[in-house]
């Protein structure tokens, strides 16, 4: 698979309904692997297939309370006489209740949802056939910045792919690729947070965006220049928004204004967040609606 096709069939649009109405994100595939044996390179188990994207889409806010959505839905692209169309896959609120895994910090705006069953089950049909589905691609714990011979410092470039405010290319059904800079020491908790930021130009529909470094071909590794056949990328992270900061409220009478500063930069949380979520996740605590 080429960088083009692993780039541009690695997330997925995804769209939430509640009673108080309706919200639209973006996704993208992880794939949970069987440890490794050893450091050599290897074959491994593909355990599960887990659709990621943030907390803040699988539980929208209302008022500033959670709330489980009543539908949440993704996307798998399907070839349909000839031209791509959307094949939508549907999530009730009560599968979402029982596949959705949180990480145990609320601060941590990330959610996986487990969806290799289902996966497996759309794939084929009765008769155990393909149904004109396009393949997808997954990151995984091999893709983290440093397990694939690819080291991350601040200033380096960036990518983001996803569809910010729904928008994308509606023919290809390829998602939109916004490019940036990392913004804050790489590795190092945001002021106490574990997310870095970047310096990127987003719009909202961004939210749950896998970001990866700008593939390169050419690695430094001690010294040495290692070349690669393909462009490899590393995936560095969830992206949840613009990073803005409260002012000190201001009280007018009855009024309290709360003023909020953004920056043109936004957050995005460690990749490796996606793992701890995967292997020891919570369950969704609330039962909102």
């Amino acid at each position: 698979m080429n960088l083009d096709d692993r780039i541009n069939t690695l997330t997925t649009l995804v769209r939430n309904r509640t009673d108080h109405g309706q919200g639209q994100g973006s996704a993208f595939y992880y794939q949970h692997l069987s440890p490794k044996e050893g450091d050599k390179p290897q074959w491994r188990n593909v355990l599960n297939t887990w659709l990621v994207t943030n907390r803040h889409v699988v539980l929208p806010k209302v008022q500033d309370a959670e709330i489980v959505p009543t539908e949440l839905c993704f996307h798998l692209r399907r070839v349909i006489s000839g031209r791509l169309s959307w094949s939508p896959y549907r999530l009730s609120r009560d599968q979402l209740h029982e596949r959705v895994r949180l990480h145990p910090s609320p601060i941590v705006d990330i959610a996986a949802i487990e969806i290799g069953d289902l996966l497996e089950g759309i794939v084929r049909d009765d008769k155990g056939e393909y149904q004109g589905l396009v393949p997808w691609n997954a990151v995984g714990p091999d893709d983290f910045a440093g397990q694939n011979k690819i080291s991350i410092e601040v200033s380096d470039d960036v990518l983001v792919i996803g569809y910010p405010r729904g928008f994308y290319d509606t023919v290809n059904l390829f998602p939109i690729v916004k490019g940036g800079i990392v913004a804050s020491r790489w590795g190092a908790h945001f002021c106490g947070a574990p997310h870095f930021l970047i310096d990127a130009k987003l719009f909202p529909g961004s939210s749950g965006s896998i970001v990866v470094s700008k593939p390169r071909e050419l690695v430094l590794e001690n010294g040495n220049l290692l070349m690669a056949k393909e462009k490899q990328y590393a995936f560095l992270g969830v992206y949840s928004g613009e990073y803005q900061v409260k002012e000190t409220p201001v009280e007018l009478e009855d009024l309290i204004i709360v003023q909020k500063s953004g920056y043109n930069v936004g957050i995005v949380w460690y990749a490796q967040l996606v793992e701890e979520i995967v292997t020891s996740g919570v369950k969704i605590q609330t039962s909102g609606s």
